[in-house]
């Protein structure tokens, strides 16, 4: 019987093959039905992301300012007071640092849209919790506190008239308002130092940030572990020498109590 050439090898359009669909056919199905899930997964995902905006949006409405498209005292007055916070809480620094709010007493529209992103919020509900979170993880996350720190140097400034130092004044709140959390040892005693020195009249960006390395330092609030061979920043030098002076003090003043028979 006469046959055509190869016949018996000629591949049949439909039969299975070794492709993970099956066949020539199955895989064409398969990879238009992948495609189609791909582009209806980013319409869900388009839709679900324009539907957090405008929610974020619509909060931030509700706070901003009658003229300026602005959150400013006012309006984080009434978030402060939705959220159950207060406007001096280390919970409004998060929410601060997490917008990258430029300057103190307002944010920019931009800002808070950013910060409800980072924060994955679109309601003071879900704001609430998550700013506790994160004031939870802190305790624990060691360069996200450091972050956080440096963050509240910048954010302390005045830009407005191109500060770029700290007054003292502000610098002490901040210092108060950042170790709400992880407070190191010594921190009383400096903030004691820098409001009995008049002649301090601002900190620093360097001064700022070298201080949590200076308090690491003396993490047990022991000033003999300093070394003044160091590059600190010369007010640390002037700080623990006071601390030395105040120490010798008491020493001799309890002396001086124990030479005559009081206790002092």
């Amino acid at each position: 019987m006469a046959m055509s050439n190869g016949s018996h090898n000629a591949p049949v359009i439909g039969s299975v093959g070794s492709d993970n669909c099956g066949s020539l056919r199955s895989s064409f199905t398969c990879n238009r039905l992948t495609s189609t899930l791909n582009k209806t997964n980013i319409k869900l995902n388009n839709f679900a992301t324009k539907s957090f905006q405008t929610r974020v949006q619509k909060l931030f409405d509700v706070y901003k300012d009658a003229v300026e498209d602005l959150i400013l005292i006012d309006g984080i007055e009434r978030l402060c007071s939705d959220l159950q916070m207060s406007p001096e809480e280390f919970r409004i620094l998060i929410l601060a640092w997490k917008c990258d709010a430029h300057q103190m007493c307002r944010f920019t529209r931009a800002e808070f849209l950013n910060g409800c992103h980072a924060l994955q919020v679109d309601s003071v509900s879900l704001m609430k919790n998550k700013l506790s979170d994160v004031a939870n993880d802190l305790n624990y996350n060691t360069e996200e506190f450091k972050s956080l720190y440096r963050f509240t140097f910048k954010f302390g400034l005045d830009n407005a008239v191109g500060q770029r130092i700290l007054p003292v004044d502000t610098a002490i709140v901040l210092w108060k308002l950042i170790f709400n959390i992880r407070e190191p040892e010594i921190l009383q005693r400096w903030l004691n130092f820098l409001e009995s020195q008049d002649n301090i009249r601002g900190i620093p960006k360097d001064t700022w940030n070298m201080f949590l390395n200076f308090a690491e330092s003396v993490s047990n609030g022991d000033l003999s572990n300093y070394d003044d061979t160091e590059a600190w920043p010369s007010v640390f030098d002037d700080f623990v020498e006071y601390e030395n002076d105040q120490a010798n003090q008491n020493i001799s003043e309890k002396g001086i109590g124990k030479k005559h028979g009081n206790v002092l």
